[in-house]
């Protein structure tokens, strides 16, 4: 029987959601990259027709074709970066056809995806910060967003949160006497709690905030709440809170950058690898290492000169 692939990716689907429990991130990742698969190779229709050749023939188009880039441009190809997330991805669903009886092979485990080599530097610069912290304290329409603006740049400055491990925080998960900030399991990628001390900076607009919210009379259970409402934040306002602070800062930034300048300022503190996965909740070191990535090797003159003959064996 020649299963209808659309269907079977379905089956898959289903799996990763509600026997996984994968996050939706993460399913809406596999979705996105099976719908370009499904529009650059339209004429694979079943399980039975996926193979070493067709995989070729779709890495081949997608490199080659023609994408619209803006209002009027036009790029040929894609990344290596983005070559090699198609391939991780739709590896992992011709895995689950290969387990389930519906192709022979893998075409996926027959490649060499690309390693690409990344140039950009993800971190904000000192002076990206003080600008984004100066359109929030000049801009702000309110005391309370203020507060609230300023003690979500610090957090995700001293903590690294993830976009919804901050949005899903709790005043509860606020502890005034350990200073501790709590990310639980349930909302963090890697299903795992971690707690993070709160930095002196932090701390002080973590509690000004919360007199604020006081005063404002917000009484949400969520430790964000919106502007106007007495609700959390949203993936949304976020969104718009990004795209505001980004014009009136002139700082072009997305909230992922945060995370990238909290691995490296670890980094230049002498924090060591191990360290810093703990605090960003990684599952592997090699997850933690692409973070690193924007650490510069003329940014570390201090640490070679730190180096002496007598420290050798």
């Amino acid at each position: 029987m020649h299963w209808n692939l659309r269907e079977l990716f379905d089956k898959y689907i289903d799996e990763c959601r509600f026997a996984k429990r994968l996050r939706t991130e993460t399913v809406r990742g596999y979705s996105e990259v099976f719908r370009t698969f499904s529009v650059v190779m339209p004429e694979i229709v079943t399980a039975a027709e996926v193979n070493m050749e067709i995989l070729t023939v779709f890495f081949k188009r997608i490199e080659s074709r023609e994408r619209k880039v803006g209002s009027d441009q036009t790029k040929r190809g894609v990344k290596a970066s983005t070559i090699k997330t198609y391939g991780s991805k739709l590896n992992t669903f011709f895995d689950w056809l290969l387990r389930n009886g519906h192709i022979q092979r893998n075409p996926v485990s027959l490649i060499r995806l690309p390693m690409p080599v990344y140039e950009d530097h993800r971190a904000l610069k000192r002076n990206e910060v003080e600008k984004i912290i100066a359109a929030i304290a000049t801009h702000a329409k309110t005391p309370f967003i203020m507060r609230r603006d300023l003690a979500m740049v610090y957090t995700f400055l001293f903590c690294g949160l993830r976009k919804n491990e901050l949005l899903s925080l709790k005043v509860s998960d606020i502890d005034p006497y350990e200073r501790l900030l709590t990310v639980k399991a349930e909302t963090s990628k890697s299903k795992k709690t971690r707690r993070l001390h709160l930095h002196p900076s932090l701390w002080l607009h973590l509690s000004e905030y919360l007199k604020e919210r006081k005063v404002a009379k917000k009484s949400c259970a969520y430790l964000w709440v919106a502007s106007r409402d007495d609700e959390a934040l949203t993936s949304h306002g976020l969104k718009h809170w990004v795209n505001r602070l980004a014009r009136i800062s002139g700082v072009r930034f997305h909230v992922h950058r945060f995370r990238h300048t909290f691995a490296t300022n670890l980094g230049y503190s002498g924090a060591s690898v191990l360290k810093i996965q703990k605090l960003m909740g990684h599952s592997q070191i090699s997850m933690t290492m692409e973070y690193l990535r924007s650490m510069r090797a003329e940014d570390l003159s201090e640490d070679i000169d730190k180096l002496s003959i007598e420290n050798l064996a």
